[in-house]
């Protein structure tokens, strides 16, 4: 099956980011920030078709995305990352081939989105925006029924926009910067699932 170009781009992408936070990372975080960047690629009322590749829910309440697993499994072949245990890290190799993709202004967009997710970190730990996440609505729904399914379908969707129609709103209007959006809506669902955990 050939790699698919916008998860290729945003595994390489995020893998330069999380290499920064520490020296190797796991797959999930992966997963994890590549979804947030489709939501805020949605939260700049973009098509979700536009993304290039979907993801399912797990019953622990994550994201996985086939095309990103894919990416991550070939990459490791080309010898661009290593693993380390259950941990990853990127090369050389595949610094050299993401300034190659990173030249291209086709992926400015997605570059927009997944920078924010990542600079989601300045704000909160790794562990807080998986929290966080795990509280948006389809990855709660996933939790709720653990069948590995589909996640962004059209229902969800609309529910996001409205949700987000509310966050442009509050944040006011502030160009192509996604950050303050992103770690505002973090913040929101991270204060839902306190609020909903049961009280010792």
């Amino acid at each position: 099956m050939p790699l698919n170009s916008e998860a290729s781009f945003d595994c390489l992408f995020l893998a330069q980011r999380l290499q920064r936070l520490s020296a190797s990372f796991p797959a999930a975080q992966l997963h994890l920030f590549a979804y947030l960047g489709c939501l805020l690629w949605l939260y700049r009322q973009e098509p979700l078709t536009d993304w290039g590749y979907s993801f399912v829910g797990t019953e622990l309440g994550a994201p996985f995305s086939r095309e990103i697993n894919s990416a991550l499994k070939e990459f490791l072949d080309r010898g661009y990352f290593l693993r380390i245990e259950d941990r990853y890290a990127a090369t050389r190799l595949a610094q050299e081939q993401f300034s190659d993709f990173d030249q291209l202004t086709l992926n400015d967009s997605r570059r927009a989105c997944l920078a924010a997710a990542c600079a989601s970190t300045a704000a909160f730990s790794i562990g807080i925006v998986g929290s966080a996440l795990s509280n948006e609505p389809e990855l709660k729904r996933a939790q709720a029924l653990p069948s590995n399914r589909l996640l962004l379908q059209d229902s969800a969707q609309k529910q996001l926009y409205e949700q987000f129609d509310g966050l442009r709103k509050a944040v006011g209007d502030r160009g192509s910067d996604l950050r303050l959006p992103a770690v505002v809506w973090l913040t929101a669902l991270y204060r839902t699932g306190e609020a909903a955990a049961p009280k010792i």
